[in-house]
Parts: structure tokens; sequence; C-alpha cells
């Protein structure tokens, strides 16, 4: 395998995982190989991952229905996959406490403009912003 992961790239793992699971992929072995492109994930990067994969898998239903609540003539469904991904792992891992929101914020805005549209990263930045407060 590659080089290690740093915790920014941990975060765009935990973001293709979390996009794997709205698109109902089982994550597999596979699955995972393919988020890790090629990078190896030493053991804390891997349980921060898990530790990610796990608060979302609990908490999609919820996190859902805050993203619902901000969204102004749209439906959740109606939203792009690489969008409702992001703020999912956003509002997974503000669940989790342990990284600054700001921080969170600006690495899932980040990720919204590198897989999104256009306009991707200002729409992802707007609903943060109003779940953050």
């Amino acid at each position: 395998m590659g080089q290690a992961l740093s915790r920014s790239e941990s975060r765009e793992v935990a973001f293709r995982l979390i996009f794997a699971l709205g698109q109902h992929t089982v994550l597999d072995d596979t699955v995972w190989e393919l988020a890790l492109d090629g990078k190896t994930a030493p053991a804390p990067e891997k349980q921060y991952i898990n530790q990610i994969l796990e608060k979302f898998q609990t908490e999609q239903v919820s996190f859902d229905e805050r993203i619902k609540a901000h969204l102004q003539k749209w439906t959740i469904d109606r939203l792009r996959q690489t969008d409702l991904a992001a703020l999912r792992l956003a509002l997974s891992e503000m669940a989790l406490g342990s990284v600054p929101v700001p921080v969170v914020i600006k690495e899932v805005v980040g990720l919204a403009k590198k897989y999104g549209e256009a306009q991707s990263a200002a729409f992802v930045n707007g609903i943060l912003a109003k779940l953050a407060e």
C-alpha cells in the first residue's frame, strides 16, 4: 500500500464511504480499498473513520431531519448526492465533538467544492452555517 492518511484524507475517505452508504452500497473490503485510493489507514485514522461511520449510521434519520429543516424549496431526495454526503459527514463529525466546528465546516466545504458542482461549496456552507447555530 501507499502513504499513510492524514486527518484531512481520513475525512475524505469517510466522505466517500458515507456517499457509498447513501447509494445503498455494502462497505466491504473492495469499497474500503477504493475509498482509500491507494493509501493506508493507520489504526488511529481507521478508528476515526469508523467512529464517523458509526455516528452516521446510528444518527442518519435525525441528521437527515435536521438537514430537511433547513432546505428551502428543496427536498432531501432532490439534493446532489455529493452535497448530501458532505452534509451528513459534517453532522457526523460535529456530533463526535473531537474537532472544532469551524474546522469541520471548512474541510467539508472543501470536499463539496472538490466533488460537487460549481455551487455545491456555497450551498453546503450555507446549510452548515444554519446547522451549526
